[in-house]
């Protein structure tokens, strides 16, 4: 392929204080708990976006109505390129140990990192530039396909085995996707993305999530979807239900509302009924999601594709301890949950040490209090106070000892690992147990 001038796009317009990147808030239980986006939000506007949730009820909102605009309509701002690119080069930055150890980040948390902000402002172009460079390794998660066909970020996805890119896809063929997923490509147009990057070399990843019955399950659509991304070339799978925050406001209900409409089921009542609890963060139980994962599942192995599920339920399904579909020969983190989860599968029980020494080492000496979108504190004087000279693994260390925690192995995962007792460390003994 001849040699292509690349064209930076300026970042006319925009301004560039956003804060990332960030630690995930599921960092307990997360392959790869740095994750980034390039820009405050996303130019698509899915129904079921969990980001519109959660930045745009929580915080964003208030200045929205203050500023009389909705979050949809707000502006985007950009993250600083030179700040972003430091956090490469020196090490005392609070990513700089994570960055030298080389472990993977996630882009595209909050946002689409291709999205049609990208296509306009070009910031992720001049980053991925830079990161191309050092060869740094990167998981994506997209729904665009215009990136694909410009040469200036096509050559960066040639022959690259250190990056992969999770392929967002929720349904085949469903009439009302238009609706359901505002301002993305036809499903048909990212299963084309599949292929294309396969054929360029870059691992792809079905990334079916959110599975929103009523809309993935249709005619067993998701079933056949993963065959043919299968075809085009996706080596691994990793579904997640949707999740519902019932904690509304009359914006998230109207969304709530139009999507009951396309799913021809109230999902309000739906999910209040079949989740362990009826308010909050609700999460639809084990029994109503076993026979699609069942399923899937066995789709995965006839196909020889690996399987992740990223729902607390089912994760001992995941084919190794990244939930997003990286296969063991990446660098991810294994100090986390998951990772146990799946010792404990394995070997019957898993004890601390089995995780310990894989934490990142810059999370022995990293605050939980003060690390970037961690809320470990929630807020609270006493929570601040409480976990105040808490480094991160410190924090780690005591949700795994305090089984009763919400938070917990044993909690979080349902009972799959249970409580046996206390090591020589008096750190706690995990059994697996599988549900009956």
């Amino acid at each position: 392929m001849p040699a292509i001038k690349i064209q930076i796009n300026k970042p006319k317009g925009i301004e560039q204080s956003y804060s990332s990147p960030r630690w995930s808030g599921e960092f307990l239980d997360c392959s790869m708990p740095m994750t980034f986006d390039q820009y405050s939000r996303c130019s698509y506007d899915c129904l079921y976006c969990f980001s519109f949730f959660q930045r745009g009820i929580k915080h964003l909102l208030k200045n929205a109505v203050k500023n009389d605009k909705l979050y949809t309509e707000m502006p985007p701002t950009a993250c600083n390129v030179k700040q972003f690119k430091s956090i490469f080069t020196e090490e005392k930055t609070e990513f700089g140990g994570y960055i030298h150890d080389r472990i993977p980040f996630q882009w595209g948390g909050m946002s689409d990192p291709f999205d049609n902000y990208e296509k306009q402002y070009g910031i992720g172009l001049e980053l991925l530039q830079f990161l191309h460079k050092i060869k740094y390794p990167i998981c994506f998660s997209t729904k665009a396909v215009w990136w694909v066909d410009d040469p200036r970020y096509r050559v960066l996805f040639e022959n690259n085995d250190f990056w992969n890119v999770k392929v967002s896809i929720i349904n085949l063929s469903h009439p009302q996707s238009r609706l359901m997923e505002r301002g993305c490509p036809e499903p048909f147009l990212r299963l084309a993305l599949i292929k294309d990057l396969s054929e360029l070399g870059t691992s792809t990843t079905l990334r079916l999530r959110p599975f929103i019955i009523g809309f993935s399950d249709v005619n067993d659509e998701y079933l056949s979807l993963i065959e043919k991304a299968a075809e085009c070339g996706a080596t691994a799978v990793s579904t997640e239900f949707f999740c519902m925050e019932g904690r509304m406001t009359s914006q998230s209900l109207d969304r709530f509302n139009q999507m009951s409409e396309i799913c021809n089921v109230d999902l309000v009542d739906f999910y209040r009924r079949n989740s362990p609890v009826s308010g909050g963060y609700m999460r639809l139980n084990y029994q109503i999601k076993k026979p699609y994962i069942d399923k899937m599942d066995a789709l995965c192995k006839k196909l020889d594709m690996r399987f992740y599920v990223s729902d607390a339920h089912h994760k001992d399904r995941c084919c190794n301890g990244s939930c997003c579909g990286l296969s063991d020969s990446w660098n991810y983190s294994r100090g986390q949950f998951t990772h146990a989860l799946l010792v404990a599968k394995k070997e019957g029980r898993v004890y601390w040490v089995d995780i310990a020494d894989k934490i990142p080492e810059c999370f022995k000496n990293l605050s939980v209090v003060r690390a970037k979108n961690m809320n470990v504190a929630r807020g609270t004087p006493q929570a601040r106070a409480m976990y105040r000279d808490f480094s991160i693994y410190d924090f780690m260390r005591y949700i795994w000892n305090h089984p009763k925690h919400p938070r917990s192995p044993y909690k979080y995962f349902y009972g799959l690992m249970y409580p046996l007792g206390l090591d020589s460390n008096n750190d706690v003994i995990y059994e697996y147990r599988p549900y009956k």
